[in-house]
């Protein structure tokens, strides 16, 4: 059975193959923004800039964890940190749980990551664990962290071959590093979607920023089916799309929570993408799978310009969904005209 450092790299490169998708209509497909013939405004003048963690991003978009913990994780995450700080997007890094086991630090993404939010990240059953909430601080403060994800993925733990299978005291925990931490504490799934109930769970004890990560785009259990013997294989072979979509996670999230920091991940593939989540009242997206796929080429080589090109793309497309739907700016979008259409 690999390590941990091993697994790392086997998740890099299962991630990128076309069977780690889920394998369901993409919940967002189903946002219908209303076009405005007579817009009324310059569309030049079509302003995508927010704030997050006392930051101002050029446009509400993050790039989200996957990886970390070994040389190859490392240097996407060097590379990732440069160009979100050249985008002015905020950056949560994968798991630190690896790097820090291995006493290996990361601190030279703060350096990479200029003027933009940089997010740390550990598991939801790491942190429940002995020496847990020290671990979050041990995250924290090897890369200057301005917040700390901590993942939750239970159905991805129960698909992995090495997966933990303990979750009790995770909630509890979670509150009491709400408290000791001086950076806020950020919640997210990791494909298969935070419930309304759940949000509710996170909130009662304190957190204030919550990643849905609903069900539609990279799918850990996919993922870890392929890594699964036989019988393992066949008992987990209902549950490969369980989970809750990112329109719906989305929307019971901010119903249940008006004043939370909603992120909404799960499925984004364009700028598009972004104004329907924006719209369905997120405040930030967040996607991983497929900025790495075109950071990194078949033969594992980075091609930055690639990415940068790409998230250039992204954002004119944001600028002319929010020009055809008459928004000047974000709060703007969020009251255009739309309407969900129903699940076939």
């Amino acid at each position: 059975m690999p390590d941990l450092r091993e697994r790392k790299g086997e998740h890099l490169d299962l991630a990128k193959m076309p069977s780690a998708m889920a394998q369901v209509e993409n919940s967002l497909d189903r946002v219908r923004l209303t076009h405005q013939a007579l817009p009324e405004i310059d569309a030049d003048d079509v302003d995508t800039s927010t704030k997050f963690l006392n930051y101002r991003l050029a446009m509400p978009l993050m790039i989200s964890g996957m990886t970390g913990g070994m040389p190859r994780g490392d240097a996407i995450n060097l590379a990732l940190a440069e160009i979100a700080s050249q985008h002015g997007i905020a950056i949560c890094i994968g798991s630190q749980r690896a790097s820090l086991m291995a006493k290996q630090s990361q601190s030279e993404l703060r350096a990479r990551a200029k003027g933009v939010p940089l997010i740390g990240n550990l598991g939801g059953v790491q942190l429940a664990g002995e020496g847990g909430l020290a671990l979050a601080q041990r995250a924290i403060d090897d890369i200057g962290a301005d917040a700390i994800a901590i993942h939750l993925n239970p159905l991805q733990e129960l698909a992995q071959p090495e997966g933990d299978r303990d979750w009790r005291g995770v909630l509890a925990t979670l509150g009491e590093l709400v408290k000791k931490s001086e950076v806020p504490i950020m919640v997210k799934e990791v494909g298969a979607g935070i419930s309304a109930k759940t949000a509710r769970q996170l909130m009662d004890q304190g957190v204030r920023i919550i990643d849905v990560a609903g069900l539609g785009g990279t799918n850990w259990t996919r993922i870890e089916q392929s890594r699964s013997d036989p019988l393992r294989q066949d008992v987990m072979a209902p549950f490969l799309d369980w989970g809750i979509s990112t329109v719906d996670a989305l929307i019971s999230a901010r119903a249940e929570h008006k004043d939370a920091t909603i992120i909404a991940s799960g499925g984004i593939r364009h700028g598009l993408d972004v104004a329907r989540c924006v719209w369905l009242g997120s405040d930030l997206v967040s996607a991983a799978g497929v900025f790495i796929k075109v950071l990194e080429d078949e033969n594992q080589t980075l091609r930055p310009n690639r990415l940068d090109a790409l998230l250039s793309v992204w954002k004119d497309q944001l600028k002319i969904a929010m020009f055809l739907t008459a928004s000047k700016t974000l709060k703007a979008l969020k009251t255009a005209e739309g309407e969900v259409l129903m699940q076939k």
